[in-house]
């Protein structure tokens, strides 16, 4: 029986043919697939706890719950650990079996919140995800996101290693952080940009609307700043920065766009890797300076099609070698 099947079940949102299905898989050993259901619906259960305490039996229509997480793919493969499923549920609690169904609401807590998710999306391609309270995170090529399978009761944290445009679900009580190599990034209800690529040493946040704080890591020596919309925070030279930007040209990634405008020469050859999908290595002593004050160029034209684009403002050339997808700048 698939783990999806059963959490539609619990929403309430099968066909009747569908419950027909889950009775004739549940009568077809009613021990031990008993089990299995009730350790699912445990989980079920447990992934809802913050909104409201637990719920039993099927949830009627004013009560409907999310789903932990939605995954909709942009395109291609995208590679997903998950730390805790059914399987893993019912291996935990087959020695409780049905009395499990009782533990009390702080250890469900302490386990699940304990349990981490994985995503690693390739690069060259996009996925969102809508994580169990309602978060929405856009996640760019070559980007990792782990997170709890339930969040704590006081903090929503997630881990980023990449790029990704969030839209965090408001709840003031428990603030939503998400945690990267450089630096922490609170909110209590907003919509911003991370992008945090520690094998290059580049970090940045961009607000959209809300407010966020932005704390660096480092031992007893750090800054913190609030950003205000359409400002941006970067790290330079050890130190946040913060500039004012147009938001929706940091963000023009998610519908397709890259931008060129207040982005040097590296980063946009880092974020042409994340885009297409490619190994970009610059073989020269200098780097271009980047002409353009403004412009995005179009993904889906293609990699040469964007470093044609470039060379109208740069002075560069570049050999590609297809047999290891790789672009070398000269």
């Amino acid at each position: 029986m698939s783990d999806e099947l059963l959490y539609r079940y619990f929403k309430n949102e099968v066909t009747p043919q569908e419950v027909k299905e889950i009775e004739d898989w549940l009568a077809a050993d009613p021990v031990s697939r008993q089990r299995e259901f009730d350790a699912a619906h445990m989980l079920f259960n447990a992934m809802v706890l913050q909104e409201g305490g637990w719920y039993s039996g099927k949830a009627g229509p004013e009560k409907r719950m999310p789903v932990p997480v939605s995954v909709r793919k942009k395109s291609g493969r995208i590679w997903w650990r998950t730390a805790c499923s059914v399987a893993a549920a019912v291996a935990l609690l087959a020695g409780v079996g049905y009395a499990g169904m009782y533990l009390k609401e702080e250890m469900m807590y302490k386990d699940f919140s304990s349990r981490i998710n994985t995503i690693e999306v390739p690069a060259g391609e996009m996925l969102s995800v809508t994580l169990q309270d309602g978060t929405e995170v856009f996640l760019n090529g070559g980007s990792r996101l782990e997170y709890p399978v339930v969040f704590s009761k006081d903090r929503r944290v997630v881990r980023l290693s990449g790029e990704a445009y969030l839209d965090a679900a408001h709840n003031p009580g428990r603030p939503f952080v998400v945690k990267t190599f450089a630096s922490e990034v609170e909110v209590l209800g907003t919509e911003f940009n991370v992008l945090a690529d520690e094998d290059n040493g580049i970090f940045s946040t961009t607000l959209v609307s809300g407010k966020v704080k932005v704390t660096t890591l480092g031992g007893d020596e750090y800054e913190q700043v609030i950003l205000a919309p359409d400002e941006k925070v970067k790290i330079v030279d050890n130190h946040l920065v913060v500039s004012k930007v147009k938001a929706k040209d940091d963000v023009s990634w998610m519908g397709g766009y890259i931008n060129l405008r207040d982005v040097n020469f590296v980063e946009l050859m880092h974020r042409f890797e994340s885009m297409y999908g490619v190994d970009i290595i610059i073989a020269r002593d200098s780097v271009p300076d980047v002409g353009y004050l403004s412009g995005k160029i179009r993904v889906s034209e293609g990699i040469d099609f964007a470093l044609h684009i470039l060379q109208e403002a740069c002075d560069f050339t570049y050999e590609k070698d297809s047999g290891t997808n790789t672009v070398i700048i000269r």
